[in-house]
């Protein structure tokens, strides 16, 4: 299940990752070190300029406890 707040945030336009993390009190350089990618490839899956590997976007779900489904609303 995902909490009402970040569902709403997400079916406001926000990128899915980016609430995921935030939501976990995440920083975008400690979610990349704990999913094994670089910052700046994670900066743009959250941006929409690059929309992740299945291998990467699953070690991204798992970091954030959460699916890849979730992920690619």
């Amino acid at each position: 299940m995902i909490p009402h707040a970040l569902a709403v945030e997400i079916i406001r336009g926000a990128n899915p990752v980016e609430a995921f993390r935030r939501h976990r009190g995440l920083t975008l350089r400690q979610l990349a070190g704990i999913a094994k990618v670089s910052p700046s490839y994670l900066s743009e899956i959250e941006r929409g300029h690059k929309t992740g590997s299945v291998r990467v976007l699953s070690r991204i779900a798992e970091a954030l406890n959460t699916t890849v489904d979730a992920l690619v609303l």
